[in-house]
């Protein structure tokens, strides 16, 4: 790096470092704060890395063409960076130390009391810790432990498993804080971390899904990364077969209800957004095509005011719960994830929850797994819905005819609910 900046004359963007070194732009910056910690000017502005370093010219460099401009590198800097850089590895000895640095590779070998002045500068510096009880060797201190590594495939398999084994953390905000710091870890590569937020919503809790799931998940996220076209064999539920798709995938949604993976893509043939049941997808193909990622969407924002994956006119709600058999911490927990509800206490054990729901088919399903204990306010037309469904399902018990009975499909089985369903629109092969 030391001489990419002396031939670009001190400037040089963190792109084309780590183009030409073949390393992440995340190393780029750790070289670049090690250079710092051992006295070079180096520091970084924007996307370029930048020394303050000028000298006068090398000799015979203007009339070759060349720079004029110099880096300053000496020997003991250099040693003490190289003994930094081993000991991001864990500790080591003072002999081991010594042999890192005879390497003929590194060239940079000194007798045993000239190392032993380096590490005391080093340590003067708070960037070393001598041996000591805890250490058997010389080591980095808790004031320069460096960010741990991990590529962007494996930050993608840690959330992944994070999300996937909720019972290993009991709490969801602890999850949640796991979460971000995995994200703050891949600083300074902010980009990309962005990116995966908006690539991957959970609404609800999550549960344990199966790997070969996640591995389709995991597949079509990175492919919404890259912004590559993808074909897919997607089964259709009504017709029972199996039909080609390509879309342009804008992310992974799972919910907690349903307890299923939805993606969220572009079609390609109508040019709208739609949803596909992740464990309806028998075949995935990326292929090289590449698509512009639309610059306007946010997953989270889109999905936010879905009750469930279904979008659909937006409509206040106000619902009274009763808290009968543990009914406010369910509800509690399954509105967490909503910024626009608010729950309110009116009255000994009664609650009251308004929102705004944008498509009311799954809210009124989800209404209904609370039987009496959920009273609706408001709208009047989801009122009315629930009375004659409980109405029907009083007729069908009345009747005593349990095989025929006239069951109220649009609530009961999601499975069969159509795109025009109480207005909900843009969701396919549900």
């Amino acid at each position: 790096m030391l001489d990419m900046l002396e031939t670009l004359g001190g400037d040089c963007s963190i792109s084309a470092i780590s183009a030409q070194l073949g390393v992440s732009t995340r190393t780029v910056y750790r070289y670049a704060s090690q250079l710092q910690m051992v006295g070079y000017d180096i520091r970084i502005e924007g996307g370029d890395v930048r020394s303050g370093s000028e000298l006068p010219p090398v000799s015979g460099a203007e009339s070759r063409g060349g720079p004029a401009y110099h880096i300053e590198s000496s020997e003991p800097a250099m040693r003490r960076l190289a003994i930094l850089s081993l000991l991001t590895g864990g500790p080591a000895t003072l002999g081991r130390i010594v042999s890192y640095l005879a390497d003929p590779v590194r060239a940079l070998a000194a007798d045993e009391r000239t190392i032993r002045r380096d590490l005391e500068h080093l340590e003067s510096a708070g960037y070393v810790e001598a041996p000591g009880e805890r250490n058997t060797g010389y080591c980095l201190s808790g004031a320069f432990m460096p960010r741990f590594s991990l590529t962007f495939s494996e930050l993608i398999s840690v959330v992944r498993a994070l999300e996937s084994a909720p019972e290993a953390v009991a709490d969801p905000r602890t999850i949640a804080s796991i979460r971000s710091k995995l994200f703050a870890a891949m600083a300074p590569c902010v980009d990309q971390a962005h990116a995966m937020r908006r690539r991957r919503y959970t609404k609800g809790r999550a549960r344990r899904s199966d790997p070969a799931m996640l591995a389709r998940v995991e597949a079509l996220e990175v492919a919404s990364l890259e912004s590559r076209v993808v074909q897919l064999k997607y089964t259709e539920k009504r017709k029972g077969r199996w039909s080609a798709r390509e879309v342009e995938p804008l992310g992974l949604v799972y919910y907690w209800f349903h307890d299923m993976w939805y993606l969220v893509a572009t079609c390609c043939t109508a040019h709208e957004i739609r949803h596909f049941r992740v464990d309806r997808i028998a075949g995935i193909a990326v292929t090289n095509k590449r698509f512009q990622y639309p610059s306007e969407f946010d997953l989270s924002d889109y999905v936010s005011g879905m009750w469930g994956v279904y979008a659909g006119e937006p409509t206040r709600v106000r619902v009274r719960f009763f808290d009968e058999m543990n009914v406010l911490a369910r509800l509690r927990a399954e509105i967490a994830d909503r910024p626009s509800a608010c729950l309110t206490q009116v009255d000994t054990g009664v609650w009251e929850l308004v929102d705004t729901v944008a498509g009311l088919s799954e809210f009124r399903v989800w209404l209904r797994s609370f039987g009496s204990s959920a009273l609706v306010i408001e709208p009047e037309s989801l009122r009315m819905q629930l009375i004659e469904s409980a109405m029907r399902m009083r007729d069908m018990y009345n009747t005593g005819d349990h095989d025929k009975g006239d069951h109220d499909k649009s609530d009961c089985n999601m499975d069969d609910v159509e795109h025009s369903n109480g207005g909900d629109i843009n969701a396919d092969g549900r």
